[in-house]
Order: structure tokens, then sequence, then C-alpha cells
């Protein structure tokens, strides 16, 4: 028996979020991030701060929650699954 993925929904570059922007996000979705420029700080809920920024990927699982500060403006490439 195989099980078959669902559709994924893969995003372009997203750069509208800028230095000083701040939202707090509840997760309904997996989605997965590549940053090619920018800094930015997530900090799940009741968790500790990380920083990412250009060059690093990271994977934020369905129910993650928590805010992303923007300290530099960032350009990500994302696919939410």
């Amino acid at each position: 028996m195989s099980t078959r993925l669902g559709p994924l929904e893969r995003k372009a570059l997203d750069d509208r979020r800028q230095p000083g922007y701040s939202v707090h996000w509840t997760l309904e979705t997996h989605e997965f991030v590549q940053i090619p420029a920018g800094r930015m700080t997530v900090t799940r809920d009741g968790g500790q701060p990380t920083e990412i920024g250009a060059g690093d990927v990271a994977v934020f699982p369905r129910g993650w929650a928590g805010p992303w500060q923007i300290h530099e403006t960032i350009r990500k490439v994302y696919v939410i699954f």
C-alpha cells in the first residue's frame, strides 16, 4: 500500500516582510522556508528565540505558534504542505 502526499503549494519569493514587522503565527499547515536574504527572529510560544537569516532553511510543523520579528527585509522561498 502506498501513501501519496496531497498537493503541495509552492510560493515564489516573498519579500513583503520589512524591518520592524512583527506577527504572531499559528500554523494550520507545515511550512518549509529557505531564506536567501534578510534576518528574523522566530520564537515558538513558550520557547527560546531562534534567529534565522540568509542561507538558512527551517521547517515549521503544523500547530507551530509564535511571533516572527523581522530585523532585515526577508526574502523567502516557501512551501506549504
